[in-house]
């Protein structure tokens, strides 16, 4: 059965097409922290066979910020300020899981990290970003 938070992002990603584009899965979200997961597809290859860096840069962005929404109330919304990655080895093939965390959250801006490891476990990349958090205005 899944829980309010994982109900709630998928709620919100309703209109986030990009990641249905890619074929980005809910695996957790908990209190801070999500697990996302992503099946290698030919489309998400670059020239030499490997998963695109930008897929891999999408899949932290997008653990890290469902990390943060979880921890958020229903009326903001977050908005990635920052983001850095380290790449470490390709994913050639299989499924990717992206785990996230927020590290900090003030009234203003949440820091998380994330990781993106293969089905073996071994990291393939890591990550840190910062977001603004912002009040949603009724227009």
């Amino acid at each position: 059965m899944k829980n309010e938070l994982v109900l709630r992002e998928e709620e919100w990603m309703k209109n986030n097409r990009f990641r249905d584009l890619i074929g980005l899965q809910i695996e957790d979200i908990g209190d801070g922290t999500a697990t996302l997961s992503l099946a290698v597809q030919d489309q998400l290859l670059q020239g030499a066979g490997m998963v695109h860096g930008g897929v891999i840069t999408t899949l932290i962005d997008s653990v890290i910020g469902s990390a943060v929404r979880s921890v958020m109330a229903d009326h903001m919304i977050s908005l990635t300020a920052e983001l850095n990655i380290n790449f470490f080895r390709p994913a050639t093939q299989g499924r990717i899981f992206a785990e996230g965390r927020v590290i900090n959250r003030g009234k203003q801006l949440a820091v998380g990290v994330g990781d993106v490891k293969g089905e073996n476990g071994k990291l393939l990349a890591t990550g840190r970003a910062t977001y603004v958090l912002k009040e949603i205005t009724k227009k």
